[in-house]
């Protein structure tokens, strides 16, 4: 019962924040939609207004045989049913037709008869928008209806009791409030609908339910959203793991870290893609954090930057636009100096190699697939243990086809709020359709409550878990620099 009013409540909050996304594209729209409905509606009822005028009669209707009867019970019952069939004999073509021919027109305005309760009275009408004209037909009624009922239910007689006379006055009244208001509700629900489409057609990922609802891409953990340090008065520096003091950042990059390692050594990969559906999810700062924590992992690694048309891992070092990737491709430097020439070696303890991509734009991003691309990549498999390839978002297509020989797999990295589920989901199906294997997705910038099923718990869990598995391997593990975190990191690990 807990798990379903939960899973209630969650679908409430993604239809409201579906509506909320709408709402704040278009709510201008919105009331513009609804008063431009409510004027025209208005606006045509008023115009479109025609006075109608109704004639009435009260009469009671007697048959011969009640004529003859003192029974008011009688008369009653008889005047009852004979206005049960009043409608069909006014309906019918004799009636009709005898009305037309003694007033020489060629159709009627409404009639109607109504039996006044437990009486033997009638109540006869006629409307339309000549009131003469309703005047003429209500008296050619009273005068021609008997005639016609005798055929149906028998002799006849109509007396007259009370009349109103030619109408003066139009029985409805030049109004437009009503049409403007029924406008303007087909305003606000037709605005309703558009947003909530829009809103649906635009739903972000919010959380792990939104990827596993569309796909079975694993995920790898949630890195919180940060505040950036500013750098100067026009620009923002990125985020790295070497100058954060967020513990709850650390700690939750050291277990994207364990999971993208144990992806790794378990498929023998050593080439890894990192991209995003669209621009500004972060992917550039993960592929740099992430190259940076294997690093301390005691892993040799180094980062491509293979986003030739936008470079963008100098802006992480502050490195001044320099030779790279694109120099080797345009075979301005040959394989052999690309080491001495293009690789940005470590700074200091705990970066990775860099080789950056060069100027931006100069290089055609189809030479990834050239055959020099390759042999630099069978290079860097020879001399390194991890290559970090930050590649431009999957939206660019070409780009992901181009590297798709030469990577092993690739992580996605997937921020918050940010990217339509339709993106992500469709970057996941570009890189299937180029077969490359996804080791998971990274949800980015992640503002939620650290530790409610997020794979991390702030301030501890890494150090056994991580010491038991690598520490005797790679000899700077977790387990030697971390050992205070105790059993905590050892139950995470076994349960990701």
């Amino acid at each position: 019962m807990k798990q379903n009013q939960e899973n209630s409540s969650m679908e409430l909050n993604h239809l409201l924040q579906m509506f909320l996304r709408g709402f704040r594209r278009f709510w201008l729209y919105g009331l513009l939609l609804t008063v431009l409905l409510a004027g025209f509606m208005g606006y045509r009822s008023w115009r479109g207004y025609t006075p109608s005028y109704t004639a009435s009669a009260t009469f009671t209707v007697y048959s011969t045989s009640a004529l003859q009867s003192t029974s008011q019970t009688y008369n009653t019952a008889t005047a009852e049913q004979m206005a049960k069939t009043f409608p069909q004999i006014l309906t019918s073509g004799v009636l009709s037709r005898i009305i037309c021919e003694d007033l020489g027109i060629s159709s009627l305005p409404s009639i109607m008869a109504k039996a006044v309760d437990e009486t033997n009275f009638l109540d006869l009408t006629v409307t339309g928008r000549d009131p003469q004209l309703c005047y003429d037909v209500l008296q050619s009624v009273i005068k021609n209806y008997p005639q016609v009922a005798e055929l149906v239910v028998g002799p006849t007689v109509l007396e007259l009791v009370d009349e109103s006379g030619v109408p003066t006055q139009p029985t409805n009244t030049r109004s437009w409030h009503g049409a403007a208001k029924k406008g303007a509700l087909i305003g606000i629900a037709l605005s309703i609908a558009a947003m909530m489409a829009y809103g649906y057609v635009k739903a972000t990922v919010m959380d792990r339910s939104d990827m596993e609802s569309g796909s079975n891409a694993k995920y790898l953990g949630g890195l919180p959203q940060l505040t950036q340090k500013r750098r100067t008065r026009s620009t923002e520096r990125a985020i790295t793991l070497l100058d954060t003091d967020s513990r709850s950042y650390r700690e939750a990059f050291r277990l994207v870290t364990v999971r993208v390692e144990k992806y790794l050594r378990t498929h023998g990969n050593q080439t890894m893609l990192v991209t995003s559906a669209i621009p500004g999810e972060g992917k550039t700062t993960v592929a740099f954090n992430l190259a940076i924590s294997l690093t301390q992992h005691s892993r040799k690694v180094i980062l491509v930057d293979c986003d030739l048309r936008n470079p963008s891992v100098n802006k992480m070092t502050d490195q001044e636009p320099c030779a790279g990737l694109g120099d080797y491709l345009r075979e301005k430097v040959k394989l052999r100096d690309v080491s001495k020439r293009l690789i940005h070696p470590a700074e200091k303890e705990g970066m990775p190699d860099i080789l950056y991509a060069g100027a931006a734009g100069k290089t055609s991003p189809e030479l990834l697939g050239s055959q020099r691309f390759a042999d630099l990549m069978s290079s860097l498999r020879a001399s390194y243990d991890i290559v970090i390839l930050d590649t431009p978002p999957c939206s660019m297509l070409s780009d992901v086809s181009e590297l798709s020989e030469q990577v092993d797999c690739a992580l996605l990295v997937v921020r918050q709020n940010f990217a339509s589920k339709t993106s992500v989901l469709g970057s996941l199906m570009t890189l299937n359709e180029y077969d490359i294997p996804v080791a998971g997705y990274v949800l980015n910038a992640f503002t939620g409550g650290i530790g409610s099923g997020y794979g991390y718990s702030y301030g501890y869990g890494y150090g056994y878990g991580y010491g038991k598995n690598y520490g005797k391997n790679y000899g700077r593990g977790y387990g030697s620099r971390y050992g205070e975190y105790g059993d905590y990191g050892a139950k995470e690990e076994k349960e990701t």
